[in-house]
């Protein structure tokens, strides 16, 4: 790492979209930036869509290839436009994103099917909309006396092609890998004050657009962090910090002050929604801490996530992931033959679908469908079971619910466990546990789930 005083001190802010949707989420971002600028620092902002856009341009994606997407295109626009008119910015500046995003759906109409590049053509545009309209007030706000630009997100990060990769995961879960660039971070600091770029884009090879899988703002912005090797990472978004669990769904969910990257990678892979795993993986080497903090009370303390943490004896979090599917596949005596598993991975692959293999024996499999990031909706399940029915003995579906205990040893978080003196699930499938021994996970039936969060949180979170 190169020494702090040779190179400027940049700190990357990112907005998600319930961050950046209103003029007083804009007002209060001003005052975080100049905060930060009176420091001394320089700010990098990496600025998401504006809530539920990302959700309305899928649709408008899938609508479009029957062409029976105008009707939400003007809804689209005409939002986009009311958000110019209450940030009090002139509405033309949309007309360039406006014009590409009409293309982009006449070409999902003219192809007659939805396929991954299209997809990803169509979803960036929330991004690129919303970030113009945050870089143009911004500059108003900070005025002559800083300097503020606007950057495309596609020109720095550009995914690199995996040989395991579907297409699917190509276009719409890509993956970068930057480095830090010490010229550019000094280049930048001294021609700009603050830097705006968008989040979840990128750019391949062929200079086509390519999206970061759902929530891949916060991978956007350790991308950014990593290429400044930034002095800190903030992440702003509706809640001032990680929870011992998802506040949303317990009223008892206790805010952390302070977590370890380990213990924050295992909330974000076991499903906790305020960080995208891969967030942590890219700063984690650089040791860039994290600060997760609340934009509608930016005077509230968050969670401090850096490389500061001790072995526990005690479960810190419980994660949880509802309405997963599942499949459990009964393949008979030749079940673990690895002609067999090969074929039930092509099949996954070949419609375009993640999986995890949750648990196996001699002669099943039960594995949860990663289903975000297809071009496909729901119905493919029925797909998907019917071309496993044809190596299987049977095939079972079902949605189920994924709980999973972080912060200690896997063997102390089971000791915890069956210390417990109620009455939990009669049935229960141990999943397993990572290298790191900081995660231990169980599938129970969604409809329970809450009801044992809740029984768990109560005896196991102190």
């Amino acid at each position: 790492m190169t020494d702090d005083n040779q190179r400027p001190s940049w700190v990357v802010l990112k907005f998600g979209g319930s961050s950046v949707s209103s003029r007083e989420d804009w007002d209060n971002i001003v005052q975080i930036v100049q905060d930060n600028l009176q420091q001394g620092v320089k700010v990098a902002i990496v600025h998401s869509a504006f809530k539920n856009v990302t959700n309305q341009l899928e649709r408008l994606a899938q609508l479009a290839v029957d062409n029976s997407s105008k009707e939400l295109l003007n809804e689209i626009t005409d939002y986009h436009q009311k958000m110019a008119s209450q940030l009090k910015l002139d509405a033309s500046l949309l007309t360039p994103w406006l014009d590409s995003l009409e293309a982009s759906v006449s070409r999902i109409s003219d192809h007659g099917t939805l396929t991954s590049k299209l997809r990803a053509a169509v979803v960036a545009h929330g991004e690129l909309l919303s970030s113009t309209l945050g870089a143009e007030f911004l500059a108003q706000q900070l005025g002559d006396d800083r300097q503020t630009q606007w950057l495309d997100a596609r020109e720095l990060f550009v995914s690199e092609a995996e040989a395991n990769n579907n297409v699917n995961d190509q276009y719409l879960n890509a993956v970068c890998h930057p480095r830090p660039n010490h010229q550019l971070a000094k280049n930048w600091s001294e021609s700009f004050d603050v830097v705006l770029t968008q989040g979840f884009i990128a750019s391949n090879d062929d200079g086509e657009t390519v999206l970061l899988g759902r929530e891949g703002s916060d991978t956007s912005a350790s991308y950014v962090a990593a290429l400044l090797e930034a002095k800190k990472l903030e992440i702003w978004t509706d809640v001032a910090g990680m929870f011992t669990t998802d506040p949303n769904k317990l009223n008892e969910a206790k805010k952390l002050e302070q977590i370890s990257y380990a213990q924050a990678f295992e909330m974000a892979e076991a499903g906790a929604k305020v960080l995208h795993p891969r967030c942590l993986s890219t700063v984690m080497p650089y040791r860039i801490p994290i600060e997760i903090k609340n934009t509608h009370q930016p005077l509230e303390s968050g969670t401090v996530i850096n490389g500061e943490g001790s072995d526990s004896r005690w479960v810190k979090a419980i994660a949880i992931k509802q309405k997963v599917p599942v499949m459990t596949l009964l393949l008979g005596r030749r079940g673990q033959q690895p002609e067999t598993l090969q074929k039930v991975f092509t099949v996954f692959n070949q419609l375009e679908l993640g999986c995890e293999l949750l648990a196996s024996t001699k002669e099943s499999l039960v594995m949860a469908v990663e289903t975000s990031n297809s071009v496909h909706g729901e119905e493919i399940l029925n797909d998907l079971s019917v071309k496993l029915a044809e190596m299987c003995r049977s095939v079972l579906l079902s949605h189920s619910a994924i709980i999973t205990l972080v912060g200690c040893q896997s063997s102390q978080a089971l000791w915890h466990l069956l210390q417990i003196d109620a009455e939990l699930p009669e049935q229960w499938l141990l999943l397993g546990h990572t290298s790191s021994d900081q995660h231990l996970s169980f599938l129970v039936s969604d409809d329970e789930a809450l009801d044992i969060l809740k029984l768990l949180h109560k005896h196991l979170i102190h």
